[in-house]
């Protein structure tokens, strides 16, 4: 196995190595804008402000952030976000806290409402979000578009490798599927579901791109959906890959993060860490936690709190090197 760029390391940290390095005078505000597309959607701008920072309740979800508050004087980096969701839909919403954390380190967060599309609609989704931030008479201008990044959780991570070059494979996923239908995470719970059977019409295989998408300089992919990419279709995929996998995740490291580590061109910057699948997502509130058990639920003596301080930290700062 290829020695990655920094060894793989469990966080089980001290509470001063966990603290996320909030070290400006940024809160986190907030803005809800509406993409006028074919199939219109929302999406969340979370972005650095000077002004009181004012949580607010969006369901059973505390937001927080301050809701429209004033930008202050110049331009931010972008850091555009894909939530994952699988045949759920998703909601950057369970990723609320770690946008927040970026805001207040100075970078701008833009994240679509995917909704229940499939891979290709979610690429778009992602190129429309940015072009709808950036035309916004009070949010583009303090944008820089010449230093974007992008992030990206379980299927979001798919979202972020091919707008950074990389080529989706269909019927590699449908071969992989067919031969591990235990795997329920990469397949059954794959673009549209199915085992992969239902991939090919929904994710845009071979050279067949949508529009050129934004000039990515860095991307981060919190334990990745990386099945449909092998090496051949990762060549393009150059510029800095920040990758985190949780120890115990259900989806099959050698057939996702640890394979695209190995298959990327360049060595990526890669980190285990304790938990499972949704370990990313935020703290639940109280109300979906008997609802949601997979979501809301961590193995024993796993903090998702402490580990989310890390890793956001950890985050901040591979943005801020290479943006």
């Amino acid at each position: 196995m290829r020695i990655f760029g920094v060894i793989a390391f469990l966080l089980l940290i001290s509470p001063a190595a966990a603290a996320d390095g909030n070290t400006g005078s940024w809160h986190a505000g907030i803005a809800r804008l509406t993409v006028n597309d074919d199939m219109p959607f929302d999406i969340l701008v979370w972005y650095p402000t000077q002004a009181d920072e004012v949580p607010w309740q969006a369901g059973p979800f505390t937001m927080p952030a301050s809701r429209d508050a004033p930008f202050p004087q110049g331009t931010f980096p972008i850091v555009l976000l894909s939530h994952g969701g699988g045949l759920g839909g998703g909601t950057p919403l369970l990723l609320r806290e770690l946008a927040a954390s970026l805001a207040r380190q100075g970078f701008v967060v833009v994240a679509p409402f995917h909704g229940r599309s499939g891979l290709r609609a979610r690429v778009g989704q992602i190129k429309n979000a940015l072009s709808t931030a950036l035309a916004n008479p009070r949010i583009g201008s303090h944008l820089d578009p010449t230093r974007v990044g992008m992030l990206g959780y379980s299927l979001g991570t798919t979202v972020t490798l091919e707008l950074a070059g990389a080529i989706p494979n269909a019927d590699h996923l449908v071969t992989y599927c067919a031969a591990h239908p235990e795997d329920a995470m990469s397949c059954a719970h794959a673009p549209d579901g199915q085992n992969g059977s239902a991939a090919r019409p929904n994710i845009s295989s071979g050279t067949a791109h949508l529009s050129p998408g934004p000039a990515l300089k860095a991307i981060a992919l919190l334990d990745p959906f990386a099945v449909l990419f092998q090496r051949p279709e990762l060549v393009s995929v150059t510029i800095p890959v920040l990758i985190f996998r949780p120890d115990r995740s259900e989806l099959p490291a050698e057939a996702n993060a640890s394979a695209l580590a190995e298959s990327l061109p360049n060595t990526p910057e890669f980190h285990v860490i304790a938990g499972g699948h949704f370990v990313f997502t935020d703290v639940c509130p109280v109300s979906p936690r008997a609802t949601s058990p997979d979501v809301c639920s961590d193995p024993p003596g796993v903090d998702r709190q402490t580990i989310h301080q890390a890793v956001n930290g950890q985050l901040a700062a591979f943005f801020r090197a290479h943006l």
